[in-house]
């Protein structure tokens, strides 16, 4: 029997890891039985990176150490699920032969797909620049120019206070006030949330689709590996 391909998550919430990942990872491996997944978390690493205001050379380097122990470790593929690192992906893709992929690379995909009018939410002020970054790359390879596009962000950081003590339902109500608000205010072809601990949101309806991180990711792994 061949042995399976092992595709390594690296985490920096153990609420995304546990809340939004897990459910994900359980129907990926049930369509994907040649795969298993090993799963890597460091909080420091968004701590440090919040403090900051921006992923720093000494957090990239340390980013760099997980993805190559992951390397080691037999991995065919890493997926980053934290948009707030994912800057730091720029410095780690040129020193390993392992193919990574960042959480927001194929959601910004989904959003050009629907338009070139695009919201974003937050409730981290380092999180919005992650989807900008590879929305802007996206749209380039498109043949698309940052004047084709419009970009609207809205950044909640009471709602992440919220989460931090556990309020969920303010969590919620806070962040679908700030999508109606965004919404009726620019118009936009759809709404990125930011991070992936606001895919399990509760919200409201805008009137136009909402893209939460992970689905679109774990698509886009499965077709990576089917490469390999």
């Amino acid at each position: 029997m061949p042995a399976k391909k092992r595709l390594f998550l690296l985490h920096t919430m153990p609420f995304v890891m546990n809340q939004i990942i897990a459910p994900l990872e359980k129907d990926f491996l049930a369509a994907h039985p040649d795969v298993e997944i090993q799963t890597l978390l460091d909080t420091s690493l968004l701590a440090d990176t919040m403090a900051a205001g921006r992923v720093t050379p000494s957090t990239a380097a340390r980013l760099l150490s997980y993805v190559q122990e992951a390397e080691r470790a037999g991995a065919a593929l890493l997926l980053l699920t934290c948009t707030s690192m994912g800057e730091g992906m720029a410095f780690v893709r040129p020193l390993v032969e392992m193919p990574t992929l960042c959480i927001t690379e194929p959601l910004v995909e989904e959003a050009l797909d629907l338009g070139t009018r695009v919201g974003i939410v937050g409730t981290l002020p380092t999180s919005p620049a992650q989807i900008i970054a590879p929305l802007l790359a996206a749209a380039e390879k498109r043949g698309l120019t940052r004047d084709d596009l419009t970009i609207a962000v809205e950044v909640v950081e009471e709602a992440f206070k919220a989460r931090g003590r556990g309020d969920t339902a303010e969590h919620d109500r806070l962040v679908s006030a700030a999508i109606l608000e965004l919404a009726q205010e620019h118009p936009v072809d759809s709404i990125i949330f930011a991070q992936a601990s606001m895919s399990g949101t509760v919200h409201a309806d805008p009137g136009v689709p909402v893209l939460k991180l992970g689905p679109s990711a774990f698509r886009a792994a499965g077709k990576l590996l089917a490469e390999l």
